[in-house]
C-alpha cells in the first residue's frame, strides 16, 4: 500500500483484510512497514538455506562414515588375506628349506651323487640348510 493513511483506512474497515491476504500467501506492507519485512524475509530465506546445508552436510558425513566403515572392512579382510598368504609362505618355505627331508637337502644329495646340473641353488639357502640339519 503505496499511502500509509489509506493502509490505515482498509485495515480498520476490514480487520481480516491481512488474514484474507494471507491465506494467499500476500503480506499487505506500508511504506514504513516494507524495509523491516523485506528484512524478515531475508533472514527466513538465510535460516532456510542454513538448514538446507545442515541437512545436506549431515547427509554428506553419514555417506563418509558409511564408506569409511567399509573402507576399515576391505583393510581387515586384505589383513586376513596377507596373514593367510604369510602362513602358506612360511609352510611353503618350511617344506622347501627347513626339517629333516626338506627339499633342498634332498636336491642336494641328489646333486652330490652325481646329476647332472647347470644351475645351482643359492648358496644362502644352502647355509641355511646345513644350520638345520
Amino acid at each position: 500500500m503505496p499511502i500509509e493513511p489509506s493502509f490505515s483506512i482498509a485495515a480498520q474497515y476490514d480487520p481480516a483484510l491481512f488474514s484474507f491476504a494471507w491465506d494467499r500467501k500476500v503480506v499487505i506492507v506500508s511504506p514504513t512497514t516494507l524495509l523491516a519485512t523485506l528484512r524478515t524475509i531475508s533472514s527466513v530465506w538465510k535460516n532456510e538455506r542454513q538448514t538446507k546445508n545442515a541437512q545436506d552436510i549431515a547427509e554428506k558425513a553419514g555417506n563418509l562414515y558409511d564408506k569409511f566403515v567399509g573402507f576399515i572392512d576391505d583393510m581387515q579382510k586384505i589383513d586376513r588375506s596377507l596373514k593367510t598368504a604369510q602362513n602358506s609362505y612360511n609352510d611353503a618355505f618350511g617344506k622347501l628349506s627347513l626339517g629333516r627331508g626338506n627339499l633342498i637337502s634332498r636336491t642336494e644329495k641328489i646333486k652330490a651323487l652325481g646329476a647332472k646340473a647347470d644351475k645351482s641353488i643359492p648358496a644362502n639357502l644352502i647355509e641355511e640348510n646345513r644350520d638345520e640339519e
